[in-house]
Parts: C-alpha cells; sequence; structure tokens
C-alpha cells in the first residue's frame, strides 16, 4: 500500500528541517506551513567555524531566530570546516570550545557539522566529549558510511543523536556512457538508510530537497557547480537545449552555443546538469527510514525564494499534489496567474524542437483588443494577429512567458491596455506547454 505523502508526515514520521545560510524569520506563510506539516524542530544554522593551525575563526554568521510562533524548537547548528591535516589537537579543541561557548549562548542543545575523515574520528570523538560538557544534547551530522560498526563504536558513546546526510557520498564521474548521479539514487537510497539499523542511538534520516546546477567540460568531466541562478536564465537561453532528462529528476542541457549562465561562462558542447530531488523517490526514502526505525526525517534544506532550494514547502508537505493554476482579473487593468495548488509547477526547458522554453500564458479574443502591455512578473511579453507577431496597438492574441510557478505563488502582469469599450471577459486564455496540453478557460 502507498501511503500519500501527506499521511506519511502527518501521522507517521516527524518531520523537520534545516535551516541553512538564512539570517530572516520565518514567514506567517511559512509558519502556517510548518503547522499543517506538524513540524516542531528546525535545526537552524548559526554560522561556520573555520581553522588555521590551532585557531578557530567564524567564518559566516546567521541570525538565530528569537520564536517560531511558540511552537517550533530551534536548535543552533555549525558547520565546521577544516583543511588542517590535525585539526583537534588539544589547544585546536580548547580553542573550538571557546568559539562555541562564547557564542551560542543559553542552549542546552547544539548540532555540528563537519565531514570528519575516517583517520580523524577517533580525534573527533574526543573533541565532542569536551564539547558535550557546554551542550548535554549534541547531536552530529553523519557521512552515510558511518552506519559501519567501526565507525558507530567511536562515535555513539558522546553524542545523543545522529543524523546521516544520505546524498552526495559518491563522487562525480566522468558522464561518457553514464547518466548524472541524482540527488537521491532510488536504487542505493534504501540500502543506505536499511544499514542504520545497526545505530544503538536515536539517529534521523537527512534527505535532500534542494536543486542543484554543475557544469561539464567537453570531455564530460565535472567543472563545477553554479551557486546563484534563475530558473529563467535556464529555460529562456536559447544557446541550451535538452539533450536528455527526466530521469530520477536529472535532466542533461547541452550548450548550442556559447553563452553563460549567472555569469558563468558555459562553452559550446558542454553540458549543464540540472538535478532537482525526484518527489516519488523522496516519498520512498522516508517510507524506507520510517522502517527502518529512524526517529524522524529532516529535509535539507528549507526552502526560500532562491531556484536551487528546490521544491517549495507545500510541495514538500504534499509530494503527491500537483499544481492548479487560475487567472484572474484584477481592479487594476492587470491580470493575475495564481497556482492555489498545494503542488509546484515545475520548470520546463528548451527542447531542440521548440522555438524557446518556459511556458506561455495566452490570452485570445475575437477581435484586435490588446492596445499594449507591460510583462511585470512575467519573463516577457508579445502581441500577436493571427498567430503572427504583430505590434501594437493591433493584437488580438497575448502571451506572457514564465518559467515556474510554485505552491501558493503568483505572477501579475503589468498594465494591460485595452481597446475602448472592450473587456477581459471578451478573451479566453490558456497556458502552453503545460502537462497533459493546454486547454481554454474562461477569467475568473
Amino acid at each position: 500500500m502507498i501511503l500519500s505523502a501527506r499521511t506519511i508526515f502527518a501521522a507517521d514520521v516527524d518531520l523537520r528541517y534545516w535551516a541553512w545560510q538564512r539570517d530572516e524569520p520565518l514567514t506567517e506563510q511559512e509558519l502556517a506551513e510548518l503547522t499543517v506539516q506538524k513540524v516542531e524542530t528546525i535545526y537552524w544554522q548559526v554560522g561556520e567555524l573555520q581553522n588555521s593551525g590551532e585557531t578557530w575563526r567564524w567564518k559566516a554568521r546567521f541570525r538565530f531566530p528569537s520564536s517560531g510562533n511558540g511552537r517550533i524548537h530551534f536548535v543552533p547548528a555549525v558547520r565546521i570546516v577544516s583543511r588542517e591535516r590535525q585539526p583537534f589537537s588539544e589547544a585546536s579543541v580548547a580553542a573550538l570550545v571557546q568559539a562555541l561557548s562564547s557564542a551560542i549562548t543559553k542552549h542546552e542543545e547544539l548540532q555540528l557539522d563537519y565531514d570528519a575523515p575516517d583517520r580523524l574520528l577517533g580525534n573527533y570523538a574526543a573533541a565532542l566529549e569536551k564539547i558535550r560538557a557546554l551542550f548535554p544534547h549534541l547531536t552530529i551530522t553523519a557521512l552515510p558510511h558511518w552506519s559501519r560498526s567501526d565507525c558507530l563504536k567511536v562515535l555513539e558513546p558522546h553524542v545523543e543523536e545522529l543524523l546521516p546526510m544520505l546524498y552526495d557520498f559518491e563522487a562525480e564521474p566522468v558522464l561518457k556512457n553514464q547518466s548524472p548521479m541524482p540527488l537521491i539514487a532510488a536504487e542505493k537510497i534504501s540500502k543506505l538508510i536499511a544499514d542504520w539499523k545497526a545505530c544503538h542511538k536515536p539517529w534521523r534520516a537527512g534527505l535532500p530537497v534542494f536543486a542543484r546546477l554543475s557544469v561539464y567540460d567537453a570531455n564530460q568531466k565535472l567543472r563545477g557547480q553554479i551557486r546563484n541562478w534563475t530558473w529563467d536564465e535556464l529555460c529562456f537561453n536559447r544557446n541550451v537545449a535538452v539533450e536528455s532528462g527526466g530521469q530520477f529528476g536529472a535532466t542533461i542541457l547541452r550548450a548550442a552555443r556559447s553563452t553563460s549562465i549567472s555569469n558563468t561562462p558555459i562553452q559550446q558542447n558542454e553540458k549543464v546538469i540540472v538535478r532537482l530531488t525526484d518527489r516519488a523517490a523522496l516519498r520512498d526514502a522516508v517510507r524506507a527510514a520510517e522502517t527502518a526505525g529512524a526517529q524522524s526525517v529532516v529535509f535539507f534544506r528549507l526552502p526560500d525564494s532562491s531556484a536551487s532550494s528546490g521544491w517549495s514547502l507545500p510541495q514538500l508537505g504534499h509530494l503527491e499534489e500537483g499544481p492548479r493554476l487560475i487567472l484572474r482579473a484584477t481592479s487594476n487593468n492587470t491580470l493575475e496567474l495564481v497556482n492555489e495548488g498545494n503542488g509546484d509547477l515545475p520548470p520546463h526547458f528548451a527542447s531542440e524542437k521548440s522555438d524557446g522554453g518556459g511556458y506561455e500564458l495566452e490570452l485570445e479574443a475575437g477581435s484586435r483588443i490588446f492596445r499594449e502591455a507591460q510583462p511585470g512578473d512575467f519573463a516577457s511579453v508579445s502581441g500577436y494577429a493571427a498567430q503572427k507577431s504583430a505590434g501594437w496597438p493591433f493584437a488580438t492574441t497575448v502571451r506572457f512567458k514564465f518559467s515556474e510557478l510554485r505552491a501558493r505563488a503568483r505572477l501579475e502582469t503589468g498594465l494591460i491596455q485595452l481597446a475602448p469599450g472592450a473587456d477581459f471577459r471578451q478573451s479566453r486564455y490558456r497556458i502552453l506547454n503545460i502537462e497533459g496540453g493546454p486547454s481554454w478557460k474562461s477569467l475568473e
């Protein structure tokens, strides 16, 4: 029997989130959705400590929320980064403890995020014991393979909980004759989760819900990741097109000509890999964690407005639901496209056979009523007459382009000027490129 996502989250599994690199407090809309999902705990990154020699310095700091509407418990989380061969000498550990104690006060609980190499696990465990004197409820993130008995034997006595991060556990492959590695590999995730049954301390399954953009060179070797980007840059870039895609949320875009994305140069024949967590694989991973005895599922990361944060917060609470788009006229001679569903309308990429990516909101009237239109929140707007491009004011059809639309989000056009005596009710609309094909509808 397949349970719905809402049943899993609301009844069977304690759902939590990591809030990463965020200064802004939760909005009222976020708090409302977290209440629906019965989320009671969020791990909130307060900073990143990096050491040089035996000194630890804050590379980044983030504002810790004062409250969560009285219901959400926030746990401070600190990322630790070290390039030293021996980062846990006696003096270094003392400096680390001092840095944590001076920055994180009035908290008995702390989470540390450190990708310790196996050779340092013993030293890391000794450092954890010193930190535990300050924070009695100490939790750590864990690499997937720390489920081995030799790793657990070292770490378990020094922490209260472990949170295995069940992704990014293998090096990126060369693409030749291989598919890109998805964020959740359905055939591997269940085994990774099952291996954690051996853990004697409480453990929580960390699962990815973000999006990632990777660039591969012409030899199909990884060049690196693009950090700041938008869906518009990908969907409306006429120099890249889908080569293959869709398997477990991974899509390969190939550059037909040199271009750039977020100021990152992309050369001809290089490939851009777009990865979104596959929702079906995520649902199955949640179910596997429940079966394996995980205390909870923790999603990385709490979604925000950036494209890299992946699925929206409502979508993560309703994994099997889709979008529901409605177009309404406003009192300001504009139109508003609203996604009233709990599911996101995902980005739509250009293919070799199409004239461009994204979606198009198309308005059609029986006569030339459209005098002028501004794009507003949309990527662009064009006017047509008899399906041919027409300069204003002779358009019978208007098309607004957009790349995606998350659950509960909305896009508003700019000012639309109509012919004297004309009304939006004289037109109908449809969404082009949407799954299932477009169908004409009347405005609300």
